[in-house]
């Protein structure tokens, strides 16, 4: 008996090994369509709630399987999604072509365009 539960544990330990060894620390770096890094980029694994930011560098780090789609979204640029390949990716973030025009936000929170307003309307400069 005692040989037939030490088989059971060498073939539960290498079962676990197995499974493991499945999920992987993926590394990379998101840049601009320039080359600058872009830090606080979302990265989320397509599918799951599993999910990172890049850093101040554009660095990041995510475990998990290989051959996942891992999703790259930024405000103002074009959402990527890229398969997991290797240890290390480097992803490419472009402008979005189309960009948020002038908006006008009434009090009832009505949208109108400035001109057809009756009245002042004041503006706020993205630098204010």
């Amino acid at each position: 008996m005692s040989k037939m539960l030490k088989m059971f544990f060498a073939f539960t330990l290498l079962c676990t090994t197995l499974v493991q060894a499945q999920v992987k620390s993926i590394k990379g770096v998101v840049t601009d369509g320039t080359g600058l890094p872009l830090p606080g980029v979302s990265i989320v694994v397509k599918g799951t709630t599993e999910g990172t930011q890049s850093d101040m560098d554009g660095n990041f780090e995510i475990s998990t399987k290989e051959g996942s789609t891992l999703t790259f979204s930024f405000v103002g640029m074009k959402t990527v999604e890229q398969i997991a390949v290797g240890s290390f990716m480097k992803v490419v973030l472009n402008d979005e072509e189309n960009t948020l025009e002038e908006v006008v936000v009434t009090a009832l929170g009505i949208k109108r365009e400035k001109k057809a307003l009756g009245y002042a309307a004041q503006e706020v400069s993205g630098e204010t």
